[in-house]
């Protein structure tokens, strides 16, 4: 495979998409299936206008998240997307000096956004020993962009000499920390502007750690969130609250409701975390302010398995009788965008609080594994889906959805990310297989063929094939 490479090295590894098949620029016989309307190009790019060296054109199945959501052929060139059509079209626009590559059977989606994570900041708890390992192990899954959701000023440190040393092979959203616990770090952030540090790295958004996830515990008095929130929004920063209960749901929505009134808008897309409990008149207020909920498929189930645990969501120990537990397709019916994130490493099997080095297995962290077990609600530590899931089950299409397009909300960039469209980032992730026409288990066997940052491979699936590719670019 094509690991973590700086991105000079990228550019000059801009065709390893032949880990697909390279077939020329002329057409070949490859057909979107009959059934999907075919997106028409809106550009007006002329044959060999301003294509650069790092331009491809990807042949096949495309998902674009967009209006038609099949396409036959996608162009990007100077790491946007420039085209999306039927193919003939598509390579008009290109000109005959851009490499077309063929997926053949495969599928290319909008790349995955993983909009909760730790996969840097967190790595040795998941034996993971340096950040190239950890934005390798996020590639290999299919993962183009990763939000990391706890970032000190050590580790935005790191975040920073990365992205100055080319070495950030994905996209990173920090958000920097105001808490962990009892533990508060003051307003840090005011001495920086929101926004992007470059192209791979945008710290626009702050996090706070608002419960412990039973109610038991409120790590912030209603007032202080209050008018720190009031700042925050004022300076333009974008704040994502842990909140699993019910109890810190309501402390943060008034924050919230304070800032920005009751019904929005939300311009800077304030956001909760985790969303465990929710009982009816939150989820409302949810909606009336549009704030976008970010939640786990795979994985957050576990943690409510065991019955004094969803005990604890209920101070009289009805556990789930009201129904507030996991309202995965309450949330999408009443409109919300709803992401779904791994927020790896917290929601691994095995990982305990006091004992958190894990080893990492190649079917852990993997966006198909949001997407199948919205389906069928499976987790990890329990044979059986969960009483209270059976209700809130989703669509292939909606967990599609919830790592793409409503991740990419949740990030405040869904302009640029999350779907394919002429003037987003030619951010693509390429699967062996449809994830819109295949049951859960089929969808979790599905291999990530390549990952595509910018146009660029950084992960390609054959080791082989990549090898090749690189003695071609001249490379040792």
């Amino acid at each position: 495979m094509v690991s973590v490479v700086s991105r000079a090295l990228r550019l000059r590894l801009a065709s390893a998409l032949v880990v697909v098949a390279i077939v020329g620029c002329g057409p070949a016989a490859t057909a979107s299936p009959a059934s999907n309307p075919v997106a028409t190009p809106s550009s007006e790019l002329t044959p060999s206008s301003s294509a650069g060296a790092d331009a491809l054109v990807l042949v096949g199945r495309i998902v674009t998240m967009d209006e038609p959501p099949v396409a036959e052929a996608l162009f990007i060139n100077d790491g946007m997307v420039t085209a999306v059509g039927t193919r003939d079209q598509v390579l008009a626009l290109a000109g005959d000096e851009v490499p077309v590559v063929d997926i053949r059977d495969n599928v290319a989606y909008p790349g995955f956004i993983d909009a909760h994570a730790h996969w840097i900041g967190d790595r040795e708890y998941y034996s993971i020993d340096s950040p190239a390992a950890a934005i390798d192990a996020a590639l290999s899954r299919g993962w183009t962009s990763v939000s990391e959701q706890w970032v000190n000023q050590e580790r935005l440190d790191e975040l920073e000499a990365l992205a100055a040393d080319d070495a950030l092979a994905l996209r990173v959203d920090a958000y920097l920390a105001l808490n962990f616990g009892d533990e508060f770090f003051g307003d840090w952030y005011t001495s920086r502007e929101p926004g992007p540090v470059d192209d791979h790295l945008r710290v626009r958004g702050l996090k706070i750690h608002l419960d412990d996830g039973s109610g038991n515990v409120v790590n912030w008095e209603p007032a202080d969130l209050t008018a720190t929130v009031a700042r925050a929004d004022d300076a333009g920063w974008q704040v994502s609250v842990h909140a699993m209960s019910s109890a810190a749901m309501d402390i943060v929505l008034d924050a919230y409701e304070a800032a920005r009134g009751p019904t929005g808008p939300n311009p800077l897309h304030h956001r909760i975390e985790h969303a465990l409990q929710v009982k009816d008149e939150q989820l409302d207020r949810l909606v009336a302010m549009d704030i976008p909920v970010v939640i786990h498929l795979d994985g957050a189930a576990d943690w409510l398995v065991y019955p004094e645990v969803l005990a604890q969501f209920d101070r009289n120990g009805a556990g789930n009788e009201n129904g507030w537990l996991t309202r995965w397709r309450d949330f999408v019916d009443a409109g919300l965008h709803v992401a779904s994130a791994t927020d790896a490493p917290w929601t691994f099997p095995d990982f305990e609080p006091g004992d958190r080095r894990v080893e990492m297995t190649d079917d852990m962290g993997r966006p198909v594994d949001q997407i199948a077990s919205g389906m069928d609600g499976r987790v990890r530590m329990s044979a059986e889906t969960p009483p209270w899931l059976l209700d809130q089950l989703l669509t292939a299409e909606q967990g599609l959805r919830a790592v793409t397009l409503d991740a990419a909300y949740a990030l405040g960039d869904e302009t640029r990310r999350g779907r394919l469209a002429p003037g987003t980032l030619g951010d693509v992730t390429i699967l062996s297989g449809d994830v819109t026409a295949a049951t859960p288990d089929e969808i979790r066997a599905m291999e990530v063929i390549a990952t595509i940052v910018g146009g660029i491979a950084v992960y390609c699936a054959d080791p082989a094939i990549c090898s090749r590719l690189e003695r071609s670019n001249g490379l040792p």
